[in-house]
């Protein structure tokens, strides 16, 4: 298949709502992630979120996986379960006839859904492409809950963090590198999560994903070569400067 005959972006988009507007059952349809953040590039999925009447979301899922299939074959497909969502039928889709990095990633909810995820602070600045209802204005952010669960799992990171980060060492120590290795990830995660408390609180438990975008340039470069191990003792080391990073930064989390 050429680029030419692939499906772009636009398209995909431009016929699911073209489908899914006139229905009546359907009230909502706007799109999150990287188009929510003004950071759309070519190797951007699509995030998109569906709200539909009450007792209408399976049947709202459906409808949207029904077009996706007119569209292209679908290649790959993956629900998804989230405990703080339960009402949310999520479903990631890779189509045949579209770029292999163009996923679709589609989003179900009824309207009493409590949280559509539609905080600025988190999910960004929604972008609209119909809304009926007024499902689409933004949500205002519980700031103490937040920040309370925040400084919950900070205390739950230190206590993780004496409990196993010496795991490195230990396994570094049996001339276990592949266990050693593991394990030093194990730590970066811990970085990471601290680096995110302390530069963007309100992204601290996306993992990996915008650090680039959102980590001032230097951490962001610090942190990038600590992922790059030659050899166990280079392993050794950075290990003992991730740890020292994790120490420093948690600390300075309020």
């Amino acid at each position: 298949m050429t680029t030419k005959d692939k499906l772009s972006r636009a398209e995909i988009l431009q016929s699911v709502r073209q489908s899914l507007e006139p229905q009546r059952q359907i009230l909502a349809m706007w799109e999150g992630g990287a188009a929510a953040f003004d950071r759309v590039d070519r190797w951007s999925d699509i995030d998109l979120m569906v709200a539909a009447k009450d007792g209408q979301a399976d049947r709202a899922a459906q409808d949207a996986e029904a077009i996706l299939k007119k569209l292209s074959p679908i290649k790959a497909r993956l629900p998804a379960n989230h405990p703080n969502w339960p009402d949310m039928i999520h479903t990631f889709y890779k189509l045949k006839r579209a770029d292999e990095f163009l996923l679709v990633d589609v989003a179900v909810m009824p309207q009493s859904s409590k949280d559509k995820l539609l905080e600025p602070e988190i999910h960004g600045k929604a972008l609209v492409h119909f809304d009926k209802a007024k499902i689409c204005r933004p949500s205002k952010l519980d700031r103490k809950n937040f920040l309370a669960g925040m400084k919950e799992r900070k205390a739950r990171l230190m206590n993780m963090f004496e409990l196993f980060s010496n795991y490195v060492a230990k396994e570094l120590n049996r001339k276990n590198y592949i266990e050693a290795q593991y394990n030093y990830f194990m730590t970066l995660n811990m970085l990471v999560e601290s680096l995110r408390m302390k530069h963007g609180p309100f992204h601290y438990d996306f993992r990996g994903r915008y650090l680039h975008y959102e980590l001032p340039p230097l951490a962001a470069a610090k942190l990038q070569a600590l992922f790059y191990v030659k050899d166990p003792a280079d392993l050794r080391r950075k290990d003992a400067r991730a740890r020292r990073w994790f120490k420093e930064v948690i600390k300075s989390v309020r």
